[in-house]
């Protein structure tokens, strides 16, 4: 899978305009896995309401169903919860927070995929 991955950078590179339509087909389960292990184990929850902890204890299936719903087109990701954290100059800097799965989707879809093959 990372020569394929590899192959979609390479392109994406030499033409920042091409659009890809879909790399699903390229997302494997061990891949998802993979990514759902590098996230951090100690972060907050996502906007879903779900920890590392609460989706660890079913990953597997958990996975597969996330597998299952990116081949077949059902994945949506979630709403983004927009928060403001305080920087030292007074302003005020923007944050977004993603629910797990899409965290994990990112990762394993090619954005980090290929740190953990």
């Amino acid at each position: 899978m990372s020569t394929q991955i590899d192959r979609i950078s390479e392109l994406a590179k030499e033409d920042p305009k091409r659009r890809f339509f879909s790399i699903a087909h390229l997302i494997t389960p061990e891949a998802l896995y993979a990514a759902f292990q590098g996230l951090r184990k100690k972060a907050s929850a996502g906007v879903d309401g779900v920890t590392h902890q609460k989706y660890e204890k079913d990953a597997v299936r958990n996975i597969l169903q996330l597998h299952k719903r990116l081949k077949e087109g059902k994945y949506r990701a979630q709403p983004l919860r927009r928060i403001y954290i305080p920087k030292e100059n007074g302003k005020q800097r923007p944050i977004s927070i993603t629910s797990l799965e899409d965290k994990d989707r990112a990762e394993g879809d090619g954005r980090g995929a290929e740190r953990h093959l």
